[in-house]
């Protein structure tokens, strides 16, 4: 095997000459499938989770505990934005599920090392940024952590993904 970047000479065949899958697209696409499970339950959790939020919200209004300014105006950041989701609970569950489909379909694709996969892929961790922010503005993003898990995770996975393009020989 040498060093050089043109896929037939970074791709390695089993005995009977089919390219075997590289470590690095088996470890992103299995970490793709458990995380396309959980997106799957917080999909169609969604609506459960934000009538719990604005429950628990409520709760903590009417408890009798003193709130400082930050905390109230955090609180009404965090009403208003489940209020959103609600009110487009709809397209946003669209999204979700069209998404998880792309990505699934893109990583069995890689897995298969077909080069349209990541393409594919990618589309699938686009849409919900482009889409949500369509929908939801930057209202969606009420704190690092969600900036984290919105954005940052999945461009990472692009990344890595991208790394693996190599491989990618059909």
């Amino acid at each position: 095997m040498t060093d050089s970047l043109t896929a037939p000479d970074t791709v390695e065949y089993t005995e009977d000459g089919k390219p075997k899958l590289p470590s690095g697209i088996n470890v992103l696409t299995i970490l793709t499938f458990i995380g396309s499970g959980l997106g799957l339950v917080f999909v169609l959790l969604t609506p459960v989770i934000n009538k719990f939020f604005l429950g628990l919200m409520e709760k903590a209004r009417s408890s009798g505990k003193e709130f400082t300014a930050k905390e109230l105006e955090e609180m009404e950041k965090g009403k208003s934005l489940i209020e959103l989701s609600q009110a487009n609970l709809v397209p946003l569950m669209i999204i979700g599920l069209l998404s998880i489909i792309l990505c699934i379909v893109g990583a069995i694709w890689m897995r298969k090392l077909k080069k349209d996969g990541f393409w594919i892929y990618t589309g699938g961790e686009l849409f919900p940024l482009i889409g949500n922010f369509i929908l939801l503005g930057t209202a969606q993003f009420t704190g690092v952590v969600s900036v984290i898990l919105g954005v940052g995770i999945p461009v990472i996975f692009v990344i890595l993904y991208a790394m693996q393009r190599k491989y990618l020989v059909k």
